[in-house]
């Protein structure tokens, strides 16, 4: 064993002599002579850089420089720094080292703090920084062409060699953090415990690992979220290209998980020419709820099993000026959605997506029916919410064109066979191309505009809906336990509004629909016995016993209603209950949520119906009589309609005024009968 320890020792005694020899030549280089040109080099980009420490070397456990207290900031603001690192250090190539020349390897970024700060004027500090950097290089190209400035000695005894080298084979970052802080937003968000470590990273050799995790925390976020990259990557010659095989990228917190991996690469034949961007992107967060837990946009819904898994899957091409996506590939739980999409990034932003999907069940996303005691809350009278105005401003500076279909949405518990949207926007103005879905054996089509370009929004909407069942429309938009339609119906629209606000909105409301039915029925009004209610009360007859159904069948019904602002108004109802013609208009108002409608029934024959009542008078026969429905939405039922006593009666006191007049005419008459008679007499004795 005792050439192990000969063996040993001389190791030991070349390893203290090779030490002694790089001691004594990093002694002979003074590295802090070039702290001021570096500083200087730094000033001529516009950036203020600052060494508090001095530059010195490490020898274990390699051979480096190292730089502590370095701060960067603005040229301009030199003591709002952007960038601080407590220290740096540069590992560099041993034998260039022996000639007296610095190529680095190696780069350690100890505890590196970035603050970005936006002010209350939505201004960065980084703009600041990019600004002197700007304005240094303008200046720059107004003076006559200099050499390049090169880092030598400040002495000509000691000649200072050639440049710093950069050979970059491994990076690390130890304990970094980057703080966001917005002023006009209110928001901030950090991301701290930031490591990477990335070998090989060396241009046109072969690719190298990156590796990186940090946490991020902020003002959005109910607890931190930890982000892990791993990837394998290759840099091409000049920095021109880079090759992900692949990147991954994992996120979590609690319960939260998600992951992404992109497959590809990006592209330029120059330096000065733009990026080309050709990857392929896999994404899934599962399950998706904790998800919005974390964001503070946690939702209740109407199933348990909605919200819990979103996956993306697309490939990416174009530059930085234009993406597209193809085969695109979104999936919501069950749902999948394909089609393509494109992302524009110039003058004006913009985005195009095509998006065809199976069956949604929309319902399954919603709120969980009421219970009884937030029913009865819901009931109770409320103040006026406050006008909300439109983001008008969010609405301009994109385009965008839309076209979304499914082979069948459920929604409020109204199925839609091949709904379609198709939507265009140019600047804050939204055209809405097409709406249509099948809907109960109806067919639904729309159209309209938005305009939001100027200070206040204007819209308009034209459309219809045609055979289309009655009832589910107003289960799904006017629900009430009272009033209850039924039938197949055809409605008809067209309206205009414009305002800066909802109740601008509201109050400017104009539009127009004509409704047309052959099978509607109403409930719980019964017409025909608000008609016999009139016979027997203008005739002083006994109303016929018999079990009134609190319900009305409409024959061959067409209305033509205006709403304005509040006020729906329903200017004609024409309309036939069995033998009984019915025309009349009203009004429902939507704020004060009640009706009132002035209606006219004429009975044609002298029975209302087979078992109706039947009319004596035949003067009271094919002559309008009043009928008045009014009352609140909420207290709706079978005596909401009632004789009108108001116009019943002027009619009594026209048929009071016809009966006088009839006997008045009637004993004139019968007296100038008599006058004849009495004349004829007497030119019979004269003869």
């Amino acid at each position: 064993m005792a050439w192990i320890k000969r063996t040993f020792a001389a190791l030991l005694i070349i390893f203290l002599l090779l030490a002694g020899a790089a001691a004594w030549l990093l002694a002979g280089i003074d590295i802090n002579r070039y702290k001021p040109q570096l500083e200087q080099l730094a000033a001529k980009q516009g950036i203020a850089l600052r060494l508090d420490g001095d530059i010195g070397w490490q020898i274990w456990p390699s051979i480096a420089l190292k730089l502590e207290g370095v701060t960067l900031a603005p040229l301009p603001q030199p003591d709002q720094p952007l960038v601080r690192v407590k220290k740096v250090a540069v590992g560099v190539a041993l034998l260039p080292l022996l000639q007296k020349r610095v190529e680095a390897e190696e780069i350690l970024l100890m505890a590196p703090q970035v603050d970005l700060i936006v002010d209350q004027q939505g201004r960065g500090n980084w703009e600041l920084l990019a600004e002197a950097m700007e304005a240094q290089r303008e200046q720059q190209a107004q003076q006559p062409p200099q050499q390049p400035p090169k880092l030598a000695a400040p002495t000509e005894a000691e000649p200072a060699g050639e440049p710093l080298k950069v050979a970059l084979e491994k990076l690390r970052v130890e304990d970094g953090r980057i703080t966001y802080r917005d002023a006009s937003a209110g928001s901030e968000y950090q991301l701290s415990r930031l490591s990477v470590s990335a070998d090989n990273l060396v241009a046109g050799g072969k690719p190298g690992q990156l590796r990186a995790t940090a946490e991020i925390s902020g003002s959005a976020l109910q607890q931190p979220l930890s982000l892990t990259i791993d990837s394998t990557l290759a840099l091409d010659e000049a920095l021109n290209g880079l090759r992900l095989q692949p990147l991954e990228l994992t996120a979590s917190s609690g319960a939260a998980a998600a992951k992404a991996q992109l497959r590809g690469s990006l592209h330029r034949p120059a330096a000065d020419q733009p990026w080309q961007i050709q990857l392929s992107l896999n994404a899934e967060a599962q399950p998706l709820r904790p998800w919005l837990a974390l964001t503070g946009s946690e939702i209740s819904t109407q199933s348990g099993s909605a919200l819990q898994k979103l996956a993306l899957e697309t490939s990416i091409e174009g530059s930085e000026s234009q993406l597209d996506l193809t085969t695109l590939q979104l999936q919501l739980d069950d749902t999948v959605f394909t089609g393509s999409a494109q992302l524009r990034n110039g003058d004006m932003p913009g985005i195009d997506l095509t998006l065809r999907g199976g069956e949604l069940v929309l319902d399954d996303y919603l709120p969980p029916a009421a219970t009884d005691t937030e029913t009865e809350t819901a009931a109770e009278p409320l103040a006026a919410a406050p006008p909300t105005p439109l983001p008008l401003t969010s609405l301009r500076g994109f385009n965008a064109n839309l076209a979304l279909s499914l082979e069948r949405l459920q929604a409020v518990d109204i199925v839609m066979d091949s709904p379609e949207l198709r939507l265009t926007v140019d600047n804050g103005l939204f055209q809405l191309q097409r709406l249509s879905a099948g809907l109960y054996g109806g067919q639904l089509n729309t159209n309209g505009q938005l305009n939001a370009r100027g200070q206040s929004a204007e819209a308009s909407v034209t459309g219809g809906l045609a055979d289309v069942e009655i009832a589910r429309v107003q289960d799904a938009l006017f629900p009430s336990e009272k009033v209850q339609v039924s039938g197949k119906s055809s409605i008809t629209w067209s309206g205009q509004t414009s305002g800066a606000d909802t109740a601008e909105l509201q109050k400017n409301l104009r539009a127009a629909l004509q409704l047309s039915s052959q099978q509607l029925s109403l409930a719980p009004f019964n017409l025909e016995k608000g008609m016999c209610q009139l016979v027997s009360f203008v005739e002083k007859t006994t109303l016929p016993a018999r079990q009134w159904q609190n319900r009305t069948n409409l024959q061959d019904l067409r209305a033509n209603i205006l709403v304005d602002g509040d006020e729906v108004i329903v200017q004609e109802v024409l309309a036939g209950v069995e033998n009984i013609a019915l025309t009349g208009d009203g009004v429902i108002n939507l704020a004060k949520q009640d009706f009132d409608f002035a209606l006219d029934l004429a009975l044609v024959g002298e029975k209302t119906s087979a078992d109706g009542c039947s009319v004596q008078n035949s003067r009271w026969r094919n002559r309008p009589l009043p009928l008045r429905c009014k009352d609140g939405f909420a207290d709706a039922g079978a005596g909401s309609c009632k004789p009108d006593s108001r116009r019943i009666d002027d009619l009594i006191r026209d048929e009071l005024r016809y009966k006088a007049q009839k006997k008045y005419d009637d004993k004139v008459k019968e007296k100038v009968e008599d006058l004849k008679d009495k004349f004829k007499g007497l030119f019979n004795r004269g003869n």
